[in-house]
């Protein structure tokens, strides 16, 4: 009978401690959860900035830009793939000493208090993860997201085929002034241009831009973050496909001048054929490009040249008229001239074209 008293009073004692273990994890299951609803339903954490003694709220930006598969000369616009991690103080999520265990929390967006980033030049971003943010027992919060899509971009063609343009990565605040909150320099931006999967371009990352934008309407300063990515254009594609054969039209237009002036129908002939494969790859260039109201350096080089084909065309047929008109020696004189002349000319339109 002792032995099985013993025993009910074990089993009695093991029955009691597991029921007090359970109330110690229900309890502080219920103060954590308790203070983590008290934390997130506050509306000062949304309403108000965190600031001390009204300090400006530093947000550190950090990007790594994965992969730009493609730039839009006429649209004006390029792809890319980043992700972007922002990351600020906030003293006010910060857990009391006794309760901090070096866990993360993970809040939404509406929820706490955010810098209201948007992009000045986005054309179409699709976030790819969950929108929100983690915090520690500190209070910094970090919010993390993967960004791909189209953003603008102010091209320039003057220098083109031999163009290098500004592929800008634009943030601002739109709702906080620089007063309010700042970008800290240590924002950066790191990228693997050697990876990227687009052709035709050459690509390097500068340094981070930290500066104003001014509210055209109130003229209010708000703080404002570029990235830039350098783009340089790759011109051996427009060497081989457009420039190569304009001066091998030249050329074919120059023989003009080593034929007889009074071999008239394949020097019309010659001339007109050069003229129009001119215009045509003329057209095909431009294709490619905005409708600019400038002259690009390519332009400025097809325009010579088709000015040299319509010179070739009238000395052919001044040449051929003074042929038949008995005045042989000036139409020879002006040939061997104009052979010259006519290459001179296309060295300066060269030159004039492409010189830096």
């Amino acid at each position: 009978m002792t032995g099985t008293k013993r025993a009910m009073n074990s089993v009695e004692w093991c029955i009691r401690l597991g029921w007090y273990l359970c109330l110690i994890l229900f309890t502080s299951f219920s103060l954590t959860a308790s203070a983590a609803e008290q934390s997130i339903s506050e509306p000062v954490l949304v309403g108000e900035r965190p600031s001390i003694n009204g300090e400006p709220t530093i947000v550190e930006i950090g990007m790594f830009v994965f992969d730009i598969d493609d730039i839009d000369d006429v649209n004006q616009r390029f792809s890319i793939d980043m992700f972007l991690v922002g990351r600020w103080q906030d003293q006010r999520l910060a857990l009391p000493e006794s309760e901090r265990m070096g866990q993360t929390r993970f809040m939404l967006l509406d929820d706490v208090w955010t810098p209201r980033i948007l992009f000045l030049n986005q054309r179409g971003l699709t976030p790819q993860l969950r929108e929100g943010v983690k915090v520690d027992d500190l209070g910094n919060v970090t919010f993390q997201n993967r960004l791909t899509g189209q953003l603008a971009a102010n091209l320039e063609f003057q220098d083109f085929p031999f163009d290098v343009q500004r592929l800008p990565i634009d943030l601002v605040s739109y709702q906080y002034t620089s007063a309010e909150m700042q970008f800290s320099p240590r924002s950066v931006i790191i990228t693997m241009e050697d990876s990227f999967s687009i052709e035709g371009w050459h690509l390097k990352q500068l340094e981070p831009e930290i500066d104003e934008f001014t509210v055209p309407a109130d003229g209010s300063k708000l703080p404002r973050l570029t990235y830039v990515i350098e783009a340089k254009r790759d011109s051996d594609y427009y060497i081989i496909t457009m420039l190569i054969p304009m001066a091998l039209i030249i050329f074919m237009a120059w023989t003009v001048f080593w034929l007889q002036p009074n071999i008239v129908p394949p020097r019309i002939a010659i001339s007109t054929a050069a003229i129009f494969s001119l215009l045509a790859l003329g057209v095909s260039l431009r294709l490619g490009l905005p409708k600019v109201s400038y002259l690009t350096r390519a332009d400025i080089f097809v325009l010579g040249c088709t000015l040299m084909v319509f010179l070739a065309l009238a000395v052919a047929v001044i040449g051929s008229r003074w042929a038949s008109s008995d005045r042989m020696e000036q139409a020879l004189k002006v040939n061997a001239i104009a052979r010259w002349v006519y290459m001179l000319l296309f060295v300066v339109v060269a030159v004039f074209a492409f010189h830096r």
